[in-house]
């Protein structure tokens, strides 16, 4: 029912689809204009519609510029990946504190996990501008801490991050896990000891979550002895190993990513610079691999690393690496390259961002002592 002219006079539901296609920032401005668009877009509702509508719009990836804006700080952007050309739009997000080193490990509901020293873990909410840190591990009960995964533990809902953590004198291996409902690490249970010499060193890539499970296809501590990826189940928290696609006689693949695609598990073999297969995970519960996609990319002016594969559309691939700042999008229906993105004078990440201004009570929590503060003032005209 209409209470008066223009906008103002709309009825909450049809003010709400207005409201939920704006940008975060914008969303935070409309809070400011009366007491009923502030209750209306507070409301937790709204604030899930508009994380979902976020989801379904342009994809944004998180890059990591090589230079400084200010001494001392280093920033996080995203760069929007459109599929026609168009001016790259760049999106200041946060700064990763002000230390010399400080990675991106993870992005998720429109949370990052930030690491600003070794075996310290910070989540974000750069959108909401919050910011809160995870349970320390290292040095106690943890010798040393290596992130394995993030994930939305359902029954709980509490952000939870995977560690395999080295413990004690004799090095023992161990998963841990931080969650943002309690204030001290919690054992799961025994790790396994990577396969080859002793280095003190484990390495776990980012994985891909699918059915509420996480999977990781080569880099994880059973991957060379096995040759299987592992699964990690985030609801039961249970480990199991899934069988790979198969291998070839006389095959040539170079590098192996795990990515998702229109809702199924995918991994691309990469036999070159110009030529991949993606096989897709058919059967999941017999762990029924099959020969999906055989790509051939022409090469183009600039020069491609081949090492990741990323979905970022309908039928839509990126193919790059986060050591390359060119990438190249392929459509898998068209059977055609669309164009290079070129990232220069940053980075890829591989990471997709989704804005979110969803209320999490962890970043009201007191910070930790060691707790690193973050910026979120924009230096750029962001998006």
């Amino acid at each position: 029912m209409k209470t008066g002219p223009g906008v103002v006079g709309l009825c909450d539901d049809a003010l709400v689809e207005i409201l939920v296609r704006l940008p975060s920032k914008s969303v935070l401005r409309c809070r400011a204009v009366c007491k009923r668009w502030r209750r209306i877009t507070t409301d937790g509702s709204f604030l899930a519609a508009h994380a979902a509508h976020a989801a379904s719009c342009t994809r944004e990836m998180i890059i990591l510029p090589e230079h400084h804006y200010d001494p001392g700080s280093l920033a996080v952007e995203t760069i929007r990946l459109f599929l026609e050309r168009r001016p790259r739009p760049i999106r200041f997000l946060c700064n990763r504190t002000h230390r010399d080193w400080c990675r991106v490990l993870y992005s998720l509901d429109g949370l990052l996990v930030l690491e600003p020293q070794h075996s310290r873990f910070i989540i974000c909410n750069p959108m909401a501008r919050q910011s809160a840190s995870l349970p320390p591990l290292a040095p106690h009960p943890c010798f040393t801490t290596f992130a394995c995964g993030f994930y939305l533990h359902g029954s709980s809902n509490e952000y939870r991050l995977l560690c395999h953590c080295l413990q004690g004198e004799a090095r023992e291996h161990s998963y841990y896990i931080l969650s943002t409902g309690s204030t001290l690490p919690r054992r799961l249970g025994p790790a396994p000891t990577p396969a080859g010499p002793p280095t003190g060193w484990v390495e776990y890539e980012v994985p891909v979550a699918r059915r509420g499970i996480l999977h990781w296809f080569s880099l994880h501590s059973e991957a060379t002895r096995t040759g299987k990826m592992l699964a990690f189940h985030t609801v039961s928290e249970t480990f199991r190993l899934m069988s790979r696609p198969p291998e070839r006689p006389g095959d040539t693949t170079t590098n192996w990513s795990l990515f998702e695609l229109d809702g199924e598990l995918c991994v691309a073999a990469m036999q070159s610079e110009t030529s991949l297969d993606i096989w897709v995970l058919q059967d999941y519960k017999a762990e029924k691999w099959m020969l999906r996609h055989r790509v051939t990319m022409l090469g183009g002016s600039n020069a491609v690393t081949m090492t990741t594969v990323l979905s970022v559309g309908s039928s839509v691939i990126l193919i790059g690496s986060p050591y390359c700042d060119v990438a190249r999008l392929y459509n898998l229906k068209d059977k055609k390259m669309h164009r290079d993105v070129i990232f220069g004078p940053s980075l890829p990440t591989f990471l997709l961002f989704t804005e979110s201004l969803v209320s999490h009570a962890f970043f009201d929590s007191p910070p930790h002592p060691d707790f690193e503060s973050i910026s979120f003032s924009s230096r750029r005209g962001g998006t």
